[in-house]
């Protein structure tokens, strides 16, 4: 980026943070989609500016308000702010949610969240994945980027060991009908070892900055194999869905 445009940048950035400070201070909550947002300067630039425009997790909100509807059960792997998983709640009760999150910085975050909204989703502080135990975890403490990537796109400067679950025998207790995931790269991973079980719907983000063009192609080509067809409908902003016929 050039000299001048990167200054730009920066004005602009520094503008919008003062405005931010000012605006979510005099009032904290900010409504997106029927869902009661608590918003936070910690949160960083690149998630304030989102939910300042109505934007945040649009990509997610377009795929799920289409396609969750009464006799679903879902299971988030990764639960952010809660934001999703609150949608959900609202829509088809607390008691068909699941969501697991790694990162346990924010659970006050979150429990605000549900509490406002009158939603309580079954949540879980723990990574999915094929072994039990625990794990690596990393974090960037000024923001909301996190992952459990090593040398990922995100510029972590804490590591938290978190606790481990099965994947597989996580889908067999719950059984879940649709498998809702944002977890920073680690989708590769998951793809790799799931045992699909009860899903039937499956919406997704991908991070090609962190997963390259050959895991992305492994990704869809496991789908394929056990029978899922993409939904070309909702393109855009590396948000998929797939789904299987019954």
């Amino acid at each position: 980026m050039p000299l001048s445009q990167s200054i730009r940048f920066w004005i602009v950035k520094l503008s919008k943070l003062s405005y931010f400070n000012i605006r979510y201070r005099l009032n904290k909550w900010v409504k997106i989609e029927g869902v009661s947002l608590p918003v936070y300067l910690s949160y960083g630039y690149n998630v304030l500016r989102f939910i300042d425009n109505g934007q945040y997790e649009s990509g997610e909100i377009r795929i799920i308000k289409e396609t969750l509807g009464p006799g679903d059960k879902v299971l988030e792997l990764g639960t952010g702010l809660g934001f999703i998983s609150t949608y959900c709640a609202k829509k088809i009760g607390s008691e068909n949610v699941y969501t697991f999150e790694a990162n346990p910085y924010l659970r006050e975050s979150i429990r605000e969240l549900y509490t406002r909204n009158g939603v309580d989703p079954h949540l879980e502080f723990a990574i999915l994945g094929k072994e039990e135990g625990k794990t690596v975890f990393y974090r960037n403490k000024e923001s909301l980027l996190a992952s459990g990537l090593e040398g990922s796109s995100i510029r972590s400067n804490q590591q938290i060991e978190v606790l481990k679950k099965n994947l597989n025998a996580k889908i067999k207790e719950i059984r879940p009908t649709y498998l809702i995931m944002d977890i920073e790269g680690g989708e590769y991973d998951i793809f790799m070892e799931i045992d699909f079980q009860t899903i039937r719907k499956i919406q997704f983000e991908l991070h090609p900055t962190i997963l390259d063009a050959p895991k992305i192609d492994q990704i869809f080509k496991k789908l394929e194999k056990n029978n899922f067809s993409r939904d070309g409908s909702f393109n855009g902003q590396n948000n998929y869905y797939f789904f299987k016929d019954r």
